[in-house]
């Protein structure tokens, strides 16, 4: 149990309308999700936020890289564990590549320029919260501006995950992905 205990029926309308539509996709309903159902402020601001639409300027694994690397470098193993059992075979993920998530360094060469430019930006926003010029042309070497917005956003958006799904000490999602499944290198992320 999470430091707020989820929501339970009958939820907000907001989040009652989007857990049913879930459903009928068969989703389980997240218990982030649940949680931040408490508040229907909190749900609805927090829904109006999210970046995983089909309209993302981005592809699947590059959103997908943006959001892993993230939360990898936020500890935030309950986000990290839902995308990888979601999302990282569909992205065209290796096992590899998943585990190359989880490192303090970057192995070059597990990424192609563009991906290391990509995750290069995600731990400079981590580490810095800005880019250097060099840096952001690299960045735009590789991504137009709408991509460049979209990386920006995902970034800021998935750290704000991190604080919400960390701060609230939310259990993981029983069929989620472990930080302890593909730890195989010697300089993990804390």
């Amino acid at each position: 149990m999470g430091r707020i205990a989820p929501a339970s029926p009958p939820f907000p309308r907001s989040l009652e309308t989007y857990l049913k539509r879930a459903a009928s996709r068969g989703v389980q309903p997240l218990v982030l999700f649940t949680t931040l159902g408490r508040s229907e402020r909190a749900w609805t601001r927090f829904s109006n936020g999210s970046l995983l639409d089909s309209g993302s300027p981005l592809s699947l694994r590059e959103r997908e890289l943006v959001i892993d690397r993230t939360s990898a470098r936020t500890g935030c193993e309950y986000e990290w564990g839902v995308h990888i059992h979601l999302f990282a075979e569909r992205a065209g993920l290796s096992r590899e590549e998943v585990a190359g998530t989880l490192s303090q360094s970057l192995d070059l060469g597990l990424w192609s320029e563009k991906e290391a430019v990509l995750l290069s930006t995600v731990d400079a926003l981590h580490d810095r919260s800005t880019l250097s010029d060099p840096e952001y042309r690299d960045l735009a070497g590789h991504f137009n501006e709408d991509q460049i917005l979209e990386i920006l956003q995902l970034t800021a958006f998935y750290h704000q995950v991190a604080f919400l799904a960390n701060g609230l000490a939310l259990p993981l999602e029983p069929w989620a992905a472990r930080f302890a499944d593909y730890r195989t290198t010697s300089d993990p992320i804390s």
